[in-house]
């Protein structure tokens, strides 16, 4: 058999997937084009045959570097290989195509499926499932209600009339149909997730309401009726189960590792996912088990996950919180590192030092509990500890910085002292003398300090380049580097969007832009506004008073409605407007 796709000794051995506008392509490893955008509206990363999924005119096929066709553009989809076998769509019907791009296996089946590692596909004709091998053989017929398998085992199970009975990969019968319920379970291998019935330890069945755990050759090692529940082996090849309410953890031999006497046994969340090691709670009690069952801490109201430096390595710590509500932390072995003494303990986050409250006073430990920083202050805190560069501190009411060194970047000189949410590292809003400014981290003046209030930036406010200001009581808006945009002369201001912000002067309202652009003049002596996120309306609507009058302008300053109630109007905005 001769294959389709070339052999290019000469060529590159990296290319470059790159994106356009709608449209895919490959460079070389040098920044040449091999596959020019513009033409193919999708292409998946080379595969270890050198073949590239693609799309083209919203056909799907499979072409080489050179773009060759080698399966053409005749499918509704295609999925990648899997035992060099791949799934098309094709009319609302799956089939296969090899490598070569031949249809092996018939345009036939309801869903898409895949070849796994058996040498199998589980495939469903007719809402009935059965499995076939990679000569389109129906190695289990298409006959069953439901159907799952393992990817790393040769164990199969089959439905019919309500009941789940096992068969192997060889399609014959390995149990009769008597479960209700056999369940499959996820592994880890290689750092690939798979699936499996029994390569975690036991596999988990149902039948008339009891739970039973059997080995790889169907054996029961767990009698039904031992436990009331029980959960899937995990990687570590251990389970929870329950009786009579109360919950332990058993291994693969069906030895239990930790009694059933606890209230609840569960895996915490860690970084968005499931940890490995167990909470166990005992009434208001909790019991840190680490992921083998074995005892890392007990008799806590709560804890969290940590990694600090401990020398010079990073390593995952536990904060706990006794009954009492003092925090520590403990290794994972269960070691004290940290003693249970302070009211409170923030993350390392992987850094050399955290910061702790006690006694009403803030300072910085390490992972030896050493005191790093004095704690002798009225606060300390930092801004992102993943990335810390600094700590700002209030000692004395008055403010300073220290960097993640410990070395001070600004003495204790200001009233207040906050990051620019626009340039956390680089500059602060500060106070001297009663009177905002801002400064940046060598000490320069960028702003003076004149303003008796200066914003900093928040998610619906005028964005990062923009600072609202007061003084003298009157109000405006400069830019980052302290120009004047609105002039600080105003009376009031309220801020909507960029594109409507309320002003008044002497008495009288008005409305502009960001640019300071008018858009209603001052003639008005109340304008009101229903705020953007609760309005319907595609044209904005003002509110406004003059003349004793209520009415609704557009912004455009055309009359909509006249003569509106004052009592609707003023009951209407009571609770957004002085």
């Amino acid at each position: 058999m001769i294959s389709c796709s070339k052999i290019d000794n000469d060529a590159p051995k990296q290319y470059v997937r790159i994106m356009g506008k709608g449209s895919w392509g490959y460079n070389d490893e040098k920044g040449n084009v091999i596959i020019p955008l513009g033409k193919y509206k999708f292409l998946n990363p080379l595969d270890e045959k050198g073949m590239i999924l693609a799309e083209l005119k919203n056909k799907h096929g499979y072409i080489d570097i050179h773009e060759n066709v080698i399966v053409p553009f005749d499918y509704d989809d295609i999925n990648l290989f899997s035992q060099d076998f791949a799934c098309v769509k094709k009319d609302n019907k799956y089939g296969f195509v090899d490598r070569n791009g031949k249809i092996v296996i018939s345009i036939q089946f309801e869903d898409e499926t895949y070849f796994q590692k058996t040498g199998l596909a589980l495939v469903k004709k007719n809402k009935l499932y059965g499995f076939i091998n990679k000569q389109g053989k129906e190695i289990i017929p298409i006959i069953y209600q439901n159907a799952n398998e393992g990817t790393t085992d040769s164990l199969i199970s089959l439905s019919k009339k309500g009941k789940w009975a096992f068969f192997d990969s060889f399609g014959k019968q390995k149990s009769d149909f008597i479960y209700d319920e056999i369940a499959l379970t996820n592994i880890t291998i290689d750092g690939e997730g798979e699936s499996t019935f029994w390569k975690n330890g036991l596999i988990l069945v149902r039948k008339n309401k009891q739970i039973s755990y059997l080995d790889k050759n169907l054996k029961e090692v767990i009698p039904f009726g031992k436990y009331n529940t029980g959960e899937r082996f995990n990687n570590n090849r251990i389970a929870i189960v329950s009786k009579n309410h109360k919950y332990g953890i058993i291994d693969e031999f069906g030895k239990e590792r930790v009694k059933p006497e606890y209230d609840a046994i569960e895996h915490p969340e860690e970084s968005y996912h499931e940890s490995e090691i167990f909470v166990a709670k005992k009434g208001t009690n909790l019991v840190l088990l680490d992921e083998h069952g074995k005892k890392i801490y007990d008799n806590i109201k709560d804890f969290s996950f940590d990694y600090c430096r401990i020398n010079k390595k990073i390593e995952k710590i536990y904060h706990v919180q006794d009954l009492n509500g003092k925090y520590g932390a403990v290794n994972t072995k269960g070691k004290l590192i940290i003693p249970v003494i302070y009211d409170e303990f923030q993350d390392f986050g992987s850094n050399y030092n955290a910061i702790v409250k006690y006694k009403g006073k803030f300072g910085l430990i390490d992972s030896d509990n050493k005191t790093a920083y004095p704690i002798e202050n009225e606060s300390i805190y930092s801004v992102d500890r993943r990335d810390l560069d600094y700590y700002v501190i209030k000692r004395n009411n008055k403010y300073g910085v220290i960097d993640k060194n410990l070395k001070p970047i600004f003495n204790f000189d200001f009233q207040d002292l906050s990051p620019c949410f626009y340039d956390t590292k680089n500059r602060f809003i500060a106070k001297q003398n009663d009177k905002f400014g801002v400064i940046d981290r060598a000490g320069r003046i960028i702003i003076a300090f004149e303003y008796s209030e200066m914003s900093n930036w928040v998610e619906y406010g005028p964005g990062e380049n923009y600072h609202f200001v007061t003084k003298d009581n009157k109000h405006g808006l400069i830019t980052r580097e302290g120009k004047t945009v609105i002039p600080v002369i105003y009376d009031s201001l309220f801020y909507d969007s960029d594109k409507i912000i309320i002003l008044s002067k002497n008495g009288k309202y008005g409305v502009v832009t960001i640019q300071n652009k008018q858009v209603i003049p001052f003639m008005y002596e109340k304008i009101y506004l229903e705020p953007s996120f609760f309005s319907k309306k595609k044209e904005t609507e003002f509110y406004v008073l003059k003349n004793g009058k209520y009415s609704i302008i557009n912004d455009k300053n055309e009359v909509i409605k006249s003569d509106l109630s004052k009592n609707e109007v003023e009951n209407k905005f009571s609770y957004y407007y002085n």
